[in-house]
Formats: C-alpha cells, structure tokens, sequence
C-alpha cells in the first residue's frame, strides 16, 4: 500500500493556510519585539545612547558619519536612527523602533528565504522559532548596530538563490543593490558580502560561465562597483578608527585565546551564553532544549548532505558569520557579534525538525494516527518555545535587578528628574565618565544643567547662589564627601527606583 501525503496542520484553511499563517507568525514576532518597547529594556545602555548622539549630529551639511567601534562602524544604523530621532526626539524608544522592526521583517525574510531552498515545514519552524527565541528578541529591541543582520543575512541569501535559478536583469539588481546595503553594515555585512561573491564565482566555475558577459552581469557589478566606491570612501574619512578595529574589538593574538574563544562560542548555543545582562539572562544557553537539539540534527543533516549546494551554503555561511564572535576577546561569548547567524542558526533547528518528521513518517508509512501524533508533537514542542521565550525575556530578564543596572536605569530616572522638576538656581548632574552619553543623549534638548564628573566638583567656586547637584549612585560616595566638605550644610536626598526600591540617584541642594 502506498504512503499515504501528510496533511499540512491547519489545512481546513484551504489555499488561504499559508498567508493567514505567515502573517500569523510575523504577527507573533511583532508581538514580541514591539510589546511593552518603551519600558523594556528599562533604560538606556552607552552604547546606544552613543549612537544617538552621533546620530543627532546628522544634518544635509554633516550627512556622513564617521565609523566607530560604537556605531558598529555601520553608516546605515547611524542614518536609520537619526531618522528616528528626527521623528520621536531624543528618547529611548526612538532608538528601538528600527531594531524591533527589522527584526519582524527578518522573521518574514526567512520564512521567504527557506520556503525557497528548503520548503515550507522548515520555513515554519525556523521563521516561529526566530520570532520568540529571546536571543533574537533581545538584539531586536535594544540600539544595537547588529539589529541590522538577521535581516541583512535572510534577504541576501534569498536573492541569491533567486538570481541562481533566475539569473534576470531584476535578479541581479536586486541582489547588487543589497550587497551594497550590506557594505553599510558594518564588517559582519562586509565579510557576508565576501561570502555570497566567493560562492557565486566558485558556482560559475564550476558551470564554466565565469568570462560569459551578459547584460543582467554588468548590471550587478555596476550596481556592487558603486556600493565599494561609497564604502571606500567612508572608511577613508574614518581611518584612524578603522586602524584601531583590532584592539577595539580585542582581537585575539594567540591560538589559545583563539581555540579558547571557539570552544565558548560553539557551547553558548546549547550550554551556556553570554554575561552580558543586556542581551542574556546569567548566562543562559541561547536557544532552549528543543531548538538545540534540533539545531545539532539539522548540523548533521547538512553536513551528509553536503553534495547539495543549499546545504553546503548553510554550512559555509554559518563558519563565516560566527568569526566575529570567535575572534573577539571582548566579553566572551559576546552573543550580539553571532547575530548575522540569527536566520541560519534557526535553519537548521528548522532542517533538523523536517528530517526528524521524515524519520517518523517513515517509520509510520501507513499509520495516520500515529503520523498525527508526530505533527502534533512537534506543534506542541513550538507551543512549548514561545511560551519559554515569553517567560524567559519578559518575566525572568525583565524581573532582573541586573538588567536595571545594565541599562543604567538610574541615570535614566537622573535624566527625567531634571527634565521635570525646575530649580531656581545653578544645577549639576554629577555621574561617572562612562555613563554621560547616557544623560546627554536623554537631556540633549533640556537646558538649565552641566554635566560633570566627581573629580570635577573640587574646581567648583565657592556658592554664591542656590545650587542642586544630581549625583549618580556610583559616583555618590566620592561625591558626597566632596560636597560637604566644600558646601556644608545642604541636604542630600536619596530617590527610588520604581521598580525594586534601589536608591537610584541623589540630589544634593545648597539654599543661600
């Protein structure tokens, strides 16, 4: 007797199935990027609030940015946000708005991108698990450079199986115009352009059509000779930052520090991640028990299924995009600089997947109720993943205390205080070096202040007037000492965080 087709879940639908489920699927990855965006992350981390600055300096007299180890030495993020706060101000949330958004329409992309190589079961696993994955959702709500990747990564690899199979004048320009768009993305984008070019000439070699000139061909390499002309020149206009790429990114120098550093990457995915609270919860494995697994199986599966050239792109581009994170020493495993395997890590928990149904299918060639019971278990197990990645991110990483001091939620509370509340007299916010761009950014339009360090109070001239002093809670000691010593007599006030009853900051107010 022959085998009996599975039915798809859901296929009462009728030919409606796969776009109400897509825009199901994306729906749930919105869900989880913009829900709450506002409040969480709780604050504003240094770096993003670097890249705001920056970005506020963007004007049509000033319109290119110097690349830097802050903006990810990315021109489009530092354009992207600057559109932002053009719309929103300078607030927090303007420097999320783009990241959540790419990161939906990675979820999308990638559902396009496997549907064509590799079906719709895998683009369903990979594309549902993507949209709730916590590693993914934290890069995709915080200001990062790398919110770029996911996406970057999923539509090029999509366009270049198209222009594979269709190799069209629309193909072509298509794929070049997001190469180009992949050069302002900083290295990751570089080395994933290197990747796509390496292998299309390794494929027309092999076709033996490398010298054939065509039309569709000058046309693309028109469109990628530009996007290197533009990217020269901004990394001429940044050289000197550029020259210090390496050290910035701590660059290992050593095979120890080098094998040391890819044992850490290769475990973060199933054994334990980053420490880094801004994208990670106390060094958790970056995809749950399930996702894993079947990330190892769907490994496999490429790997003896290599005479295939999907497969063998999955592998290479997987190898090439974890670079970043396994030669850098900085905060090691740093999940954020692995974020252009984003699409493909999940391809291949989504690979995985279909071939542990196969297996099951044929084993129960003829059995529906038992073939049932495979779907339904695998539909379970991805119930099992959004409901773990909602839990994860916003119940467990949102209830951390480490996480408020991650994104620096006092100098956050620091800044609304002196936006709200007025004082007749001069006033001081007094915080360490390191976190000023945070108050900067936040209080770029609010005058009446000057931002100072600790050691900077000893210069201050005697009062002569009335004066407020906000005090960071690291900078408190030192400064509290100061303070009265040279100005006795004030009252120093602590203020609460909100959210565990911290003292989060303090004011310090001398009356005359």
């Amino acid at each position: 007797m022959a085998a009996k087709t599975p039915v798809p879940p859901f296929a009462w639908l009728g030919r409606f199935w796969t776009p109400v489920g897509l825009v199901m699927v994306t729906v749930v990855g919105a869900f989880f990027r913009f829900y709450d965006l506002a409040a969480l992350p709780p604050g504003l981390d240094e770096t993003s609030a670097r890249i705001g600055l920056q970005a506020s300096s963007i004007s049509l007299q000033n319109p290119i940015p110097s690349l830097s180890l802050f903006n990810g030495y990315s021109p489009l993020w530092v354009w992207l946000q600057a559109f932002s706060i053009q719309l929103l101000g300078h607030t927090a949330v303007a420097l999320r708005i783009w990241p959540a958004l790419l990161g939906t329409l990675a979820v999308l992309a990638t559902w396009l991108w496997l549907r064509d190589w590799f079906g719709k079961r895998v683009a369903w696993v990979a594309a549902l698990t993507l949209a709730v994955s916590p590693w993914a959702v934290s890069l995709s709500r915080n200001g990062l450079a790398s919110a770029t990747l996911p996406l970057a990564t999923a539509v090029t690899l999509w366009l270049s199986g198209r222009a594979l199979r269709r190799p069209d004048v629309k193909s072509y320009a298509a794929l070049s115009l997001v190469l180009v768009i992949d050069l302002l993305c900083g290295p990751i984008g570089w080395l994933l352009v290197l990747s796509v070019f390496a292998v299309g000439i390794w494929r027309l070699a092999a076709t033996r059509s490398l010298k054939t000139w065509t039309t569709e061909r000058s046309i693309g390499l028109a469109v990628a000779t530009s996007g290197l002309a533009g990217l020269g020149f901004l990394v001429g206009k940044s050289l000197k930052n550029i020259a210090h790429m390496p050290s910035d990114l701590g660059i290992t120098s050593t095979f120890g520090a080098f094998s040391g550093n890819m044992a850490k990457v290769l475990l973060m995915f199933n054994v334990r991640g980053d420490e880094n609270y801004r994208h990670n919860l106390a060094g958790e494995p970056l995809l749950n028990a399930f996702v894993g697994l079947m990330m190892i199986a769907g490994l496999l599966v490429c790997i003896s299924r290599m005479h295939h050239l999907r497969y063998r792109a999955i592998l290479l581009f997987t190898i090439v995009l974890l670079i970043p994170a396994v030669i850098t020493t900085t905060e090691s495993p740093n999940s954020s600089w692995a974020a252009g395997t984003l699409p493909l890590i999940f391809a291949l928990a989504g690979i995985g997947t279909s071939y542990m149904l196969e297996l099951w299918y044929a084993t129960f060639p003829i059995n529906s109720a038992a073939r049932a019971t495979g779907q339904a278990a695998i539909i379970l197990l991805l119930a099992l993943s959004l409901l773990q990645g909602y839990t994860q991110y916003f119940r467990a990483w949102a209830g951390s205390t480490a996480v408020y001091v991650a994104y620096n939620e006092g100098i956050t509370q620091m800044a609304e205080g002196l936006r709200r509340f007025g004082f007749a007299g001069e006033r001081y916010a007094v915080l360490p070096a390191d976190q000023t761009p945070v108050l900067n950014y936040l209080n770029k339009d609010v005058g009446g202040f000057k931002t100072i360090i600790p050691g900077d109070l000893v210069g201050l001239p005697v009062a002569t007037a009335n004066r407020q002093f906000y005090i960071a809670a690291a900078s408190r000691d030192e400064s509290v000492k100061i303070l009265k010593a040279k100005f006795p007599g004030g009252v120093l006030r602590p203020h609460y965080s909100p959210f565990n009853q911290v003292e989060n900051y303090y004011t310090y107010e001398i009356s005359k």
